[in-house]
């Protein structure tokens, strides 16, 4: 018996279990479309063989076209498939130019692959973007053979939940604006469309200010800034993937980093530890410096949305700061009272800016209340007190299935392989047992706070766990058959890692790599200044 068809048999020994129910989901796709119907072809093709072209002239779309024409095939190939075709063209066809990108945006593609017809449509460039990231996982790689193939079919697709997002922790672990960029790459291909940027957090303060150069004072190290370039870069690559960038620094808990280059910024409690210490709620300097920092910052993300944190406040520090307890007996508040007068001062800061303010749920625990129509609250805590938020009539998103550094997500099992954690978050749909106002949860956010993550360990923590959030969020609510769903997300975790990402194994299985490919924590593309300039109309 060769070698070729000894790693084939063993290959096929090892997933034909699975492979044998994959004729209900039978397009190797994640995530898996709306509506797919097979065409009864698979259409050899060679490296280089495929193009792709547009009727539109856009730069986001063309940097993405370009980007996955890299990626179409990983593997070089002496090997001359039979009837292999030589010159095939994908014909993007999109109803608007329009580069605007928010909440709503239209990501629907058809996507049609045929004996002599490659056509993709849809009405926005961010539908178009999706679309070719699933004809890339339609060109099939025979790992035996090294050939390729393209499979026929047709796809009809849109997203099931308008939020899709992945909270990157930049503050307890410095994160370079490179590695960043190569998160936004993997995010891309699993059809995630927000990143929530946690900026800013107790221990540092990354970000580079104009206004307050001493908040800098609080880095992790030397160099561990985000200046405002590297911002805007970050925006204008996330865009290129129609991804939406949204910014979140954390108050009036999580605020000692403010402190460290403006002290007076903070509550005085005595014998509380650094961590535990908010911002003073009753200095008006206070709201001064936010508002005067928060205007010269928000203008660098484009998206409506702003995240002010006001989780895990250590309220009783307020209690124990005597100035503070003099301005809350001369007001008559208590401390739910003051927590209150903090965040309608702080929602009128983001009216100011023009943002819809973004909250974790348990500030509303402290009985504070908000303008429901220009707040949105991520559920972080659990199950019944997102039915609270749902019963209180505000917007939410979900996030407290999808906390990717707990070793049991839900609570519900304990699994031997901590990778299997994907199964607890693929059956975690944000609106399960939900039984009224379910239309106000907009969608779901994975979290990978930052403690034990670094550059080092990033994609090995998130991945491949998360493409069964991302599949989550994206395909039809009766698409969560788990045993279904293995073989076509191991095979994307492998194709990830032949793009870069170092997305490991849920299973016994052969993924070999390109011997030139380099795990480099950069991104796939490097935009230049004047693309950064074109994309963000600067």
């Amino acid at each position: 018996m060769s070698k070729k068809i000894l790693i084939f048999f063993i290959f096929s020994i090892l997933i034909l279990n699975v492979l044998s129910q994959s004729n209900e989901q039978p397009l190797n796709v994640v995530p898996y479309p709306q509506q797919v119907t097979m065409i009864s072809c698979n259409i050899p093709v060679s490296p280089g063989s495929i193009s792709v072209k547009s009727n539109i002239q856009s730069t986001i779309l063309t940097i993405s076209i370009l980007r996955y024409e890299g990626l179409f095939f990983p593997f070089k190939s002496d090997v001359e498939s039979v009837g292999a075709s030589n010159n095939i063209e994908l014909s993007i066809i999109v109803s608007s130019d329009d580069e605007t990108l928010e909440l709503g945006v239209d990501e629907s593609y058809f996507l049609l692959v045929d004996q002599g017809t490659y056509q993709l449509k849809s009405k926005t460039i961010y539908g178009a973007i999706r679309g070719l990231e699933t004809f890339k996982q339609m060109i099939v790689y025979d790992v035996v053979e090294n050939t390729y193939s393209l499979t026929c079919a047709e796809v009809v697709d849109y997203p099931t939940y308008q939020w899709r997002g992945l909270l990157v922790d930049n503050a307890r672990h410095f994160l370079p604006k490179n590695m960043v960029l190569h998160i936004i790459d993997s995010m891309g291909y699993n059809k995630f469309n927000t990143m929530h940027w946690h900026l800013v957090d107790t221990v540092a303060f990354p970000v580079e200010s104009k206004t307050y150069p001493k908040l800098t004072q609080a880095l992790l190290g030397p160099g561990a800034t985000i200046s405002h370039d590297d911002i805007l870069e970050v925006i204008a690559y996330a865009k290129t993937y129609g991804i939406r960038v949204i910014p979140e620094f954390d108050v009036p808990g999580h605020s000692s980093s403010w402190g460290v280059g403006y002290p007076e910024l903070l509550s005085n409690c005595p014998g509380y530890p650094a961590s535990s210490i908010p911002l003073d709620c009753s200095n008006p300097y206070t709201y001064t410096f936010l508002e005067n920092f928060f205007t010269e910052i928000a203008p660098l993300f484009e998206d409506n949305y702003f995240h002010t944190g006001g989780d895990e406040l250590v309220i009783t520090c307020w209690a124990n700061d005597t100035s503070i307890q003099k301005w809350m007996k001369k007001l008559n508040f208590n401390t739910s009272d003051a927590f209150q007068y903090f965040e309608d001062q702080l929602h009128g800061i983001m009216k100011s800016i023009n943002r819809t303010q973004i909250v974790w749920n348990d500030v509303l625990q402290h009985g504070v209340k908000f303008d429901k129509e220009t707040t949105l609250i991520q559920s972080w805590t659990n199950i019944n007190d997102l039915r609270v938020v749902l019963a209180d009539g505000y917007k939410t998103i979900t996030s407290f299935f999808f906390y990717l550094d707990r070793q049991s997500p839900t609570g519900n099992h304990d699994h031997y392989e901590w990778q299997d954690t994907w199964q607890d978050f693929y059956a975690s749909d944000p609106r399960l047992n939900i039984t009224s106002n379910a239309e106000n949860i907009l969608g779901g956010e994975a979290a990978m706070f930052g403690e034990q993550v670094s550059t080092v360990n990033w994609d090995a923590r998130v991945w491949p766990r998360a493409i069964g959030i991302s599949e989550r969020l994206w395909s039809a609510t009766d698409i969560n058959n788990i045993t279904l769903a293995l073989p076509r997300i191991g095979q994307f975790s492998c194709d990830m890692s032949r793009r870069g990402i170092s997305s490991g194994p849920l299973f016994p299985d052969f993924c070999p790599l390109p011997e030139d490919l380099s795990f480099s924590f950069k991104p796939v593309y490097q935009l230049s200044k004047d693309e950064i300039k074109s994309i963000l109309k600067k």
